[in-house]
């Protein structure tokens, strides 16, 4: 097995997207904010080429994949805390930095190689780092670097999810590799899922248990022998990683039990989860008060503290600012129209990557549909597992949460774009899916 080498046909300009695409996987969990060197480097490109990526004809997804990005990043603009001065521009920039990013990465798409080995690194990193805190540091919970100061959360998440899109990826390239090849993939994916347990972060394993019936049925819809193979792979990978934290698993597992039952009969909110449901108890109440347009950042705030000075809440949710479910903190604060551009930036990635039986016949060759099959499912994982971090915590309020799934959804879109491109014309790059000008 050899590292594949930079194609000599690939412009300059390519070449920084091939290196971003590797390198926001590769650096995500490593290095603090790893994510941001393979995000500066787009930016960096697209700035540097300012006078010839606007000009390129771009394909209709990618119009509908930035105008999702814009609105929500509008739409941060909305959900701001007043407090913050100028710290409340700070997520609406990235969305329009992240716009014009995929506008240039879609007229120089990035080689799909590269993710596939950003990913193998990303995923053994994570699980280095992880091994590292919890059993050299003595850690309680992996985190990332620098230790116990940043959040184990969204880092334990995001490992997840590395884990997943490898998963994916490796599954559709599987015959273009030997042995050496898929062992290596298996100890990746097995490094980043050993990652998201060493960090505890539930939330995590819940997206896991929602997104894996999706991905079975993907799979039957693809290719239906393989079904049987994936189910027993997938149970023993599972098995492998229980085995390897079965202690931490059980003790989580255990606290979350009692946790529910405390708050169910004494409703205590004081614990994780039972702040948690209180907050989701607070959130819906208000947001039947004013479910069309929502209370807005500083009414919301206000409102909270009003009430649980009242007795009505518990006073454990008055210091968060956020409900710990994304579609709640976006209904209570912006109402149905606020939910309806959240569930279009979900949506709409869901719906450009979905290889559907037409997309995927397209491809006769049986390289090119495995590279295309790849990248999209990929890219799908995203939203897909967004969707579930979620349902116990406000991604998109994080540094981490925002970058990762804007600059991952632009890398593997653009990609798509070049495979897509190649494939219907290998010799001749077309003015069409976001065609780079001469």
């Amino acid at each position: 097995m050899r590292l594949p080498r930079i194609p000599q046909n690939m412009s300059a300009l390519q070449c920084v997207s091939t290196a971003a695409a590797f390198l926001v996987p590769a650096l995500a969990l490593v290095l603090q904010s790893g994510y941001s060197y393979g995000a500066a480097l787009l930016a960096i490109g697209a700035l540097a080429s300012l006078h010839r990526w606007p000009r390129a004809k771009q394909d209709p997804g990618t119009w509908w994949l930035m105008a999702s990005m814009l609105v929500m990043g509008v739409l941060w603009i909305t959900l701001a805390d007043p407090q913050e001065s100028s710290g409340q521009w700070d997520r609406p920039a990235k969305f329009v930095l992240a716009a014009m990013c995929l506008l240039f990465a879609t007229a120089y798409p990035p080689k799909a190689k590269a993710m596939y080995w950003g990913l193998i690194v990303g995923c053994i990193g994570a699980g280095a780092v992880a091994m590292w805190q919890v059993h050299i540091e003595g850690a309680p919970r992996a985190s990332g670097f620098p230790t116990q100061r940043t959040n184990a959360i969204q880092w334990g998440n995001l490992a997840l999810l590395l884990g997943v899109m490898l998963l994916m990826q490796a599954i559709s390239l599987r015959k273009r590799f030997g042995l050496p090849g898929k062992l290596l993939a298996v100890v990746g994916v097995l490094a980043a899922l050993d990652a998201s347990v060493l960090s505890q972060s539930r939330g995590g394993w819940l997206a896991l248990l929602a997104a894996i019936p999706l991905g079975l049925v993907l799979l039957y819809q693809i290719k239906p022998r393989a079904l049987g193979k994936a189910v027993v792979g997938l149970l023993v990978l599972l098995a492998v990683v229980s085995a390897m934290n079965y202690r931490v698993l059980a003790q989580r597992m255990h606290l979350m039990e009692k946790e529910v039952v405390v708050y169910d009969t004494q409703r205590d909110g004081s614990s994780s989860v039972g702040q948690r449901l209180e907050h989701w108890r607070f959130a819906w109440d208000m947001t039947k008060e004013r479910p069309l347009l929502g209370w807005g950042m500083g009414r919301y705030m206000a409102e909270k503290e009003a009430r649980v000075a009242a007795g009505r809440y518990h006073p454990a949710i008055v210091e968060y600012k956020f409900v710990h479910n994304e579609v709640l903190d976006v209904l209570v604060k912006r109402g149905i129209v606020g939910l309806l551009a959240l569930l279009a930036f979900y949506a709409i990635p869901i719906w450009l990557f979905w290889p559907t039986r037409e997309r995927m016949a397209r491809h006769a060759d049986a390289q090119v549909r495995a590279e295309v099959l790849a990248v999209r499912l990929a890219g799908l994982s995203i939203p897909v597992l967004y969707i579930g971090f979620g349902l116990t915590q406000v991604f998109f309020a994080h540094n981490s949460g925002i970058m990762f799934y804007l600059f991952m959804t632009t890398l593997c879109w653009a990609s798509l774009c070049g495979l897509e491109r190649a494939a219907v014309s290998p010799g001749h790059v077309p003015q069409r899916a976001g065609a780079a000008l001469p």
